[in-house]
C-alpha cells in the first residue's frame, strides 16, 4: 500500500494504491491523523482509484476518520471507487456517512451544494 497525502483547498486528499488490510489501514490512519492535525484542514478525500482490495480494516479506518472530521464540522469524501470496493462500502453503510462520487470535482460540487 502506498499513500500520498496532498493538502488542497481545506481538504486532505489521500491517493491510495494497493490493498487496504489490517496493516495498511493502520499506516493510512496514522498518516491521515498526523497530516489532519498538522494542516488544520476540514475535509478528508480518499482517492480509491488504485485500490485493488479492501477488507473490514478499511471500513474501520474510514469510520475513524469520519468521527475525526465530523467533530470538526468536516466530511469524508471517497471517489473513483471500483465496483468491487463500492459493494463493500455499500454493505457497510458508508454511503450514509461519506460522500461517494466518481471524481473529486463531483464531490467538491456536492460539498458546496450542501453548504448553501
Amino acid at each position: 500500500m502506498e499513500t500520498t497525502i496532498i493538502p488542497k483547498q481545506r481538504m486532505l486528499v489521500a491517493k491510495l494504491t494497493g490493498e487496504i488490510d489490517h496493516h495498511s489501514a493502520s499506516e493510512i490512519r496514522y498518516a491521515l491523523e498526523r497530516e489532519y492535525k498538522r494542516t488544520g484542514t476540514l475535509n478528508i478525500a480518499l482517492d480509491f482509484g488504485r485500490v485493488t482490495f479492501m477488507d473490514s480494516a478499511g471500513i474501520g479506518m474510514i469510520l475513524g476518520r469520519y468521527k475525526t472530521v465530523k467533530a470538526m464540522g468536516g466530511n469524508i469524501i471517497i471517489y473513483d471507487v471500483s465496483d468491487q470496493v463500492k459493494r463493500i462500502l455499500e454493505m457497510a453503510g458508508i454511503g450514509n456517512i461519506a460522500i461517494i462520487t466518481d471524481t473529486l470535482r463531483d464531490a467538491i460540487i456536492k460539498l458546496e451544494g450542501s453548504m448553501r
